[in-house]
């Protein structure tokens, strides 16, 4: 039988062996029962903070916004354990699952996001024009990127992308959502006829504009203003775009980029890392802490993950691989102090190799 990676024999990949031990110590089995309940306890505990904002005085809901936006953030993480396929047994609980979590309640396809996510940077994490996670306008994330802008806007790269790439993220969340929609609206025209009108696209567009149903015409019919309810969706949706950025720029951020990944399974574990942290910070990550151990076995439970982590770390140790772990705040500033320098970094021609041009 081959691979999807070419013509090796999958009893013969170097994962094969890692896989195998953990099947047996039943890590890669689904836990359907712990994803959903937390999905209807994130569902209850975000309907009571929106109460709360209705209810009380304007000064204290701008103060809850951050707690709220958190809390959002989070019950918008579970939906990407459903595009995995690692929440549920089957398809159709898997689909659904992602059905109410990210176009029903975060407004943003989930074809999009599994087309940007699962499709391109899974197979290409840091992989110079296949990864779309370092290329994002206005951002330079390497000197490529900066090469290829004008000059306006290398002047930013260079001298403000530093201390604007955080005030930047409040739209990431916004931003997605709209690509989201340009994306449903260009796939009839680019699909097959087909798959152009397909169910999954179908259940797409009918569970996002029963989520702008919902978040603004509903409130808008009870009597909340149309400037409060415009105004809390923007705000908390603009926190939602930071603690996203805050979640996902630090498994890659300042870890290799490079233009040609010649083995897979080792560029998932060489430029992602582990974020230590406890309990109550996985809660909030959704299993994205764990970014190597999800790069391995993207369909694995969020719950398993801290378990497999120490077996993945000895299998890149055993076989002289960089497996990075640092703590959340370290990996923070890290990130940060990178972007701040990412114009002139030169990628690298492969992993372990020189920066191209040195």
């Amino acid at each position: 039988m081959k691979s999807p990676l070419g013509d090796l024999i999958l009893s013969e990949h170097p994962i094969a062996a890692l896989r195998k031990k953990l099947q047996s110590g039943g890590l890669l089995e689904k836990t359907p029962f712990k994803c959903w309940s937390k999905v209807v306890i994130l569902l209850l505990v975000v309907g009571v903070l929106f109460f709360a904002h209705i209810t009380l005085p304007l000064g204290w809901s701008i103060a809850m916004l951050i707690v709220t936006g958190l809390f959002t953030t989070t019950l918008a993480m579970t939906g990407h354990e459903g595009i995995h396929s690692s929440a549920c047994n089957t398809r159709a609980g898997n689909l659904s699952l992602s059905a109410i979590v990210f176009p029903l309640f975060c407004g943003m396809s989930m074809e999009y996001w599994r087309e940007k996510h699962n499709v391109k940077h899974h197979s290409f994490p840091n992989v110079i024009d296949k990864d779309p996670d370092i290329h994002g306008w206005p951002i330079a994330f390497s000197s490529v990127d900066y090469e290829r802008s004008g000059a306006i806007l290398r002047f930013f790269q260079k001298n403000l992308q530093g201390y604007y790439f955080w005030p930047i993220t409040l739209l990431a969340a916004h931003s997605m959502r709209i690509e989201g929609i340009r994306f449903l609206i260009s796939h009839p025209m680019n699909a097959s006829k087909r798959n152009r009108f397909n169910r999954v696209w179908l259940l797409d567009c009918s569970m996002i504009v029963l989520h702008f149903f919902l978040w603004l015409v509903v409130p808008i019919l009870a009597g909340i203003t149309w400037w409060m309810v415009l105004g809390f969706y923007a705000a908390l949706w603009a926190f939602v775009g930071l603690f996203l950025s805050m979640i996902f720029i630090v498994g890659h951020a300042a870890q290799p980029i490079i233009y040609e990944a010649d083995e897979n399974w080792r560029l998932q574990i060489e430029t992602g890392r582990r974020i230590k942290m406890g309990p109550i910070g996985r809660f909030f990550f959704v299993g994205l802490d764990y970014q190597i151990e999800h790069h391995l076995f993207p369909s694995a439970s969020h719950f398993s993950l801290p378990k497999i982590a120490p077996s993945v770390k000895r299998y890149a140790e055993e076989n002289g691989w960089n497996y990075q772990e640092i703590g959340f705040f370290r990996a923070l500033w890290v990130s940060t102090v990178y972007l701040n320098k990412a114009w002139k970094m030169a990628p690298l021609e492969k992993l372990n190799a020189k920066p191209v041009g040195q």
